[in-house]
């Protein structure tokens, strides 16, 4: 009887601080370079839609749920769907650097804002941007819950059939 194959090793690198760190700034300098741009031609900053602050909570709530529930199922060893629960990892990955691309964005929204605070719609301007940011980073905190969730427990040795 021939030998078992060897499973494949899927190996996921996981997002961590450092490159959300990184993407924040890369972001946010691009955003500075270009509104400070758009600024200068005599243009207003783009307000900051309450409809785009909606959609990250509520793709951030998604993204929690979905790797709740990848968690109950690498809990209960019941995970039916194994390349649908890397799909949810790699969901969670990307929402987490969507948001810190968003964090980089309303910072230079904010920062730009901040100098003209004293007139109401920069006032405005600026409020939204930090509401934006809080939500934004709760997009962060959402996907690497997910890539939390989605982390599966080393195999035991003694669990498989035995040999013969």
């Amino acid at each position: 009887m021939a030998a078992a194959a060897p499973r494949p090793e899927l190996t996921v690198q996981r997002v961590g601080w450092r490159v959300l760190a990184a993407t924040i700034i890369v972001a946010g300098t691009i955003a500075v370079i270009g509104l400070r741009w758009w600024d200068s031609r005599g243009n207003t900053l783009p307000p900051v839609s309450p409809a785009v602050v909606v959609l990250l909570a509520v793709v951030a709530a998604g993204v929690a749920l979905l790797g709740l529930r990848v968690r109950r199922g690498v809990r209960a060893r019941t995970i039916t769907d194994p390349i649908g629960a890397a799909r949810i990892l790699v969901l969670g990955q990307a929402a987490a650097l969507t948001g810190a691309v968003h964090v980089g964005y309303f910072l230079a929204v904010l920062l730009l804002s901040l100098p003209r605070a004293e007139a109401p719609d920069p006032r405005e301007q600026a409020f939204a941007a930090g509401v934006a940011i809080v939500v934004a980073g709760v997009l962060i905190a959402a996907g690497l819950f997910t890539q939390w969730c989605c982390k599966v427990p080393p195999e035991d040795e003694d669990d498989g059939p035995a040999p013969g």
